[in-house]
């Protein structure tokens, strides 16, 4: 499908042109990235290149001389010829290695993509100062080899319209945010009033120190400088007991049994003598007394 055809209105790169300009390879191709295209975009160069497309990236570019990309890979040394056996499924002819990787994981992948990401470089600086007199594009023509499974990812249609949709926000959104800047900068004085009574609290902390995450170790009381003086031992021995001196009386003393003789006093006693020793008592004590006055 030419780009000078009649029926390549919805393939049409450059819908603003009535006709295709002659133009460098490279722009035809940024505009097929641009629009996030999937399929095959093939430039009438020398050889032709086909250009392949998944969601606007690029995953292979190769000319129609070269070989099948299996045997390409095995020239290459990343893979081995049993490798490549086992890890292509031909179908009506066509080399299939989209699978490789699950066929047989004992294929290097990083080296496989590496490989194949060096052969779409090759023919995209080869061809992108060449001049284009016009371009084909098949949608959602997949490679034949099947490489587009190795690149599962692709970009969401959400995220292309919030894309689109933010770069034309941006050029409109410009002149009117400078019109507000002088509505924007008459209430200043209010701001700096407002923000004086907010400075208080700042002043508070003076050390702009970062807060205590980590648990401080305490270190216990020193209380092992005096060694601990162990209990004294239980008394186990026997201790004498020394008898009292009531018990050195020996048990064998017999008891007294003589009666030992009592003087009784004189009972009697001359009552005369008494009545005479008593009257002469009385009668110092009167003289005692008589002789004080």
């Amino acid at each position: 499908m030419g780009a000078d055809a009649e029926n390549v209105a919805d393939a049409n790169l450059f819908p603003d042109e009535a006709g295709f300009t002659p133009r460098p390879a490279w722009q035809v191709i940024e505009a097929a990235r641009r629009r996030y295209l999937t399929g095959e975009l093939t430039l009438p160069t020398t050889p032709p290149t086909r250009v392949y497309l998944r969601d606007g990236m690029v995953y292979f570019a190769e000319r129609t001389s070269d070989g099948a990309l299996p045997i390409r890979l095995m020239m290459e040394g990343v893979i081995t010829r049993d490798q490549m056996q086992r890890g292509t499924v031909i179908v009506n002819g066509i080399e299939h290695v989209g699978r490789m990787f699950e066929t047989d994981p004992t294929i290097d992948r990083a080296s496989v993509e590496l490989c194949t990401e060096l052969f779409t470089d090759d023919v995209l600086t080869a061809v992108a100062n060449t001049v284009v007199k016009g371009y084909e594009l098949a949608m959602y023509r997949r490679h034949p080899s099947g490489i587009d499974r190795w690149y599962p990812h692709s970009i969401p249609v959400a995220s292309r319209a919030e894309s689109q949709n933010g770069e034309a926000a941006k050029a409109p959104s410009k002149p009117k945010a400078k019109a507000e800047e002088p509505a924007q900068r008459q209430p200043e004085p209010q701001a700096r009033a407002e923000v004086k009574p907010q400075a208080k609290p700042e002043q508070k902390n003076k050390l702009n120190a970062p807060p205590i995450t980590q648990a401080v170790p305490i270190t216990p009381p020193v209380t092992t400088s005096v060694p601990a003086v162990p209990p004294p031992p239980p008394v186990t021995q026997a201790v004498p007991v020394t008898p009292s001196p009531t018990a050195q009386v020996p048990k064998t003393m017999p008891a007294p049994t003589a009666q030992i003789p009592v003087t009784h006093a004189a009972t009697t006693v001359d009552a005369a003598v008494i009545a005479d020793e008593v009257a002469e008592a009385i009668k110092r004590a009167f003289a005692g007394m008589g002789a004080g006055f």
